[in-house]
C-alpha cells in the first residue's frame, strides 16, 4: 500500500508531547531537534538520521528526552535494512504509557510492512489502539485501527477490513481530523473492488480523491491516484488507464515531500504497467471481432473510463489521449 504523508497527525501528537521535554534542554539540543524534524518534513530522512544520532551523543540528555528521540529516530529508518531497525528498536525503553504506545506502534509497522508477520502486527495495533483510548490520545487510536485495516487487507479479510475502515471514517469526523477519512475511504473501496463490488470500489476511491483536493492534502491525493492505478492496474487490466494514474501520482509527488521509497513504487509499477501492455496479444485476445465493432466498442469505454482522470478537464485534452491510445491499440491489432 501506498505510504502516509511525512507527519501526519499522530506524530504531530508525539511532537507536541516531546517538546516540552526539549524545552528543559540546552540551546544547541533544541536547535539539533529543530533541524532534525525539518529534514522530516522535507522527506530528507537520511540526513534527519544522522541529526538525531548526533543528538542521542549529547552528554547528561535525560531518559525520558532520549526516548522521545529515539522513537523519532527509528522511524526514519522505516526503509533500511531489518536487522538496523530491529537492532534499534530494541535500545530504546519507554518511561511512560504515551511512549509504550508509540514503541508498540513502530513494531507493528516493522511486522505488517517489514517482516509480513500479520498476526503479531494486529496483537500491536491493537494494543495501541487499546491503550490511546485510555489515555485520550485520538490520532494514535485512529493511526493503530487504520495500519489495522490494512492488515487484515493483507490476510484477505475484506469485510472485517470494511468495518474497522468505517470506525476509522466515523472517528475521525467526530475528532476533526480529516487528513484520515481519505485513507479509510482508500482501504474500503481497495477492499470493495477485491469482493467483486467493482463499481463501489471505484466510487470510494475517487470519492477519497475528491475529499483530498477539497481539503487541500496534497499528499493524500497522491495516494490515492496510486492505488487508483494499481487497481486499473492489478485488478481491471486497463493498462492505458493505470499508466494515466500512475503519471498523475507521480506528478503529486514531485511537489510535496514523501518517503522515497513511496516514488520508487510509482516508478517501479509504471514500468510493470507498461511492459504487460507492451506484451499484451490483442489479436489473440480478440479473436474474430469486426475491427469497427471494436473500434466503437472501445472508444465508448475510453470515453466513460477516462472522463474522471484528474487533468483531462476540456475536450481537446480528452480527444488528445483517445486519439493516442487507439493509435497504439491499432497498431498492436495490425502487428
Amino acid at each position: 500500500m501506498p505510504s502516509a504523508p511525512m507527519t501526519p497527525a499522530h506524530e504531530r501528537d508525539h511532537l507536541d508531547r516531546a517538546a516540552s521535554a526539549f524545552e528543559a534542554q540546552p540551546a544547541a539540543v533544541r536547535d539539533r531537534w529543530t533541524r532534525a524534524l525539518d529534514h522530516v518534513d522535507n522527506a530528507r530522512v537520511y540526513d534527519a538520521f544522522l541529526e538525531f544520532n548526533e543528538l542521542l551523543k549529547t552528554p547528561g540528555l535525560d531518559p525520558v528526552t532520549k526516548t522521545h528521540a529515539q522513537l523519532q529516530a527509528v522511524r526514519c529508518l522505516r526503509d533500511a535494512p531489518v536487522e538496523r531497525v530491529k537492532t534499534e528498536l530494541a535500545l530504546i525503553e519507554p518511561h511512560d504509557a504515551y511512549q509504550t504506545i508509540v514503541l508498540d506502534y513502530r513494531l507493528g509497522w516493522l511486522m505488517r510492512h517489514r517482516l509480513a508477520s500479520l498476526t503479531a502486527a494486529l496483537q500491536y495495533f491493537d494494543r495501541v489502539r487499546e491503550e490511546a483510548r485510555r489515555l485520550g490520545t485520538r490520532p494514535w487510536e485512529i493511526a493503530a485501527l487504520l495500519q489495522k485495516s490494512a492488515t487484515l487487507m493483507a490476510q484477505g479479510a475484506w469485510e472485517q477490513s470494511i468495518e474497522v475502515c468505517m470506525r476509522v471514517y466515523n472517528l475521525s469526523r467526530r475528532n476533526g481530523l480529516v487528513e484520515y477519512i481519505p485513507k479509510a475511504l482508500m482501504n474500503k473501496g481497495y477492499a470493495l473492488v477485491q469482493l467483486g463490488k467493482q463499481q463501489q470500489g471505484e466510487e470510494q476511491l475517487q470519492k477519497a480523491y475528491e475529499l483530498a483536493c477539497r481539503n487541500e492534502l496534497a499528499p493524500e491525493q497522491g495516494i490515492a491516484l496510486h492505488m487508483l492505478a494499481q487497481v486499473y492496474h492489478h485488478d481491471f487490466k486497463f493498462f492505458g488507464l493505470a499508466l494515466e494514474y500512475y503519471e498523475q501520482a507521480r506528478a503529486v509527488f514531485d511537489e510535496v515531500p514523501i518517503w522515497p521509497s513511496v516514488v520508487e513504487r510509482i516508478d517501479e509499477d509504471m514500468a510493470s504497467a507498461q511492459s504487460e501492455l507492451a506484451e499484451l496479444d490483442l489479436a489473440k485476445i480478440l479473436g474474430p471481432i469486426p475491427i469497427a465493432r471494436l473500434r466503437q466498442e472501445y472508444l465508448t469505454s475510453l470515453v466513460n473510463g477516462f472522463v474522471g482522470i484528474p487533468g483531462i478537464d476540456n475536450r481537446t485534452q480528452l480527444g488528445n489521449r483517445i486519439g493516442l491510445t487507439r493509435q497504439a491499440i491499432h497498431r498492436n491489432i495490425n502487428s
